[in-house]
């Protein structure tokens, strides 16, 4: 009998002709990738502060020192707390991927807009960045009565 040779590189054709797996592969799992951040601070004591500056890499000089002060009358220190610029990211992080990398007792938003709901078992407190506490009196004093209370 002769050999019949047939050659064909037509890919519809070649769905019905080659029905069998020339050669398989498992599609490698990839565990959860962790989130990584770059932040100022130790997080030591897991307060995480969200700020977003769009032209500082986390807060004005101005604001960065009132912090510090601000920190040091409740006898913290910049190693207790992580200071987030989401300003600095493409996008506002999920809330679990926050959660998974920092483990935050407190969230305080220093004008930062959370997009979650803020009352979903984490203790978000909501306030306006430093460099518009250090021009406003009220809001300086509003973010101190609440901030003493929730940082201890």
């Amino acid at each position: 009998m002769k050999s019949l040779s047939l050659h064909t590189t037509d890919p519809l054709a070649l769905r019905y002709l080659m029905t069998e797996t020339i050669f398989g592969m498992d599609e490698p799992t990839v565990p959860g990738v962790a989130p990584r951040f770059s932040y100022y601070g130790g997080n030591k004591r897991n307060y995480l502060f969200l700020t977003h500056e769009t032209r500082y890499e986390w807060m004005s000089e101005s604001a960065l020192e009132a912090f510090a002060k601000t920190l040091a009358a409740l006898k913290l220190s910049v190693d207790d707390v992580a200071v987030l610029n989401v300003g600095k990211l493409p996008a506002v992080p999920a809330k679990s991927d926050l959660i998974a990398f920092f483990s935050p007792k407190v969230v305080v938003t220093l004008g930062a807009a959370l997009p979650w709901d803020a009352t979903d078992g984490l203790t978000v407190f909501e306030a306006h960045s430093f460099d518009e506490m250090l021009v406003d009196a009220e809001k300086k004093r509003l973010f101190w009565a609440t901030i003493k209370t929730l940082l201890v």
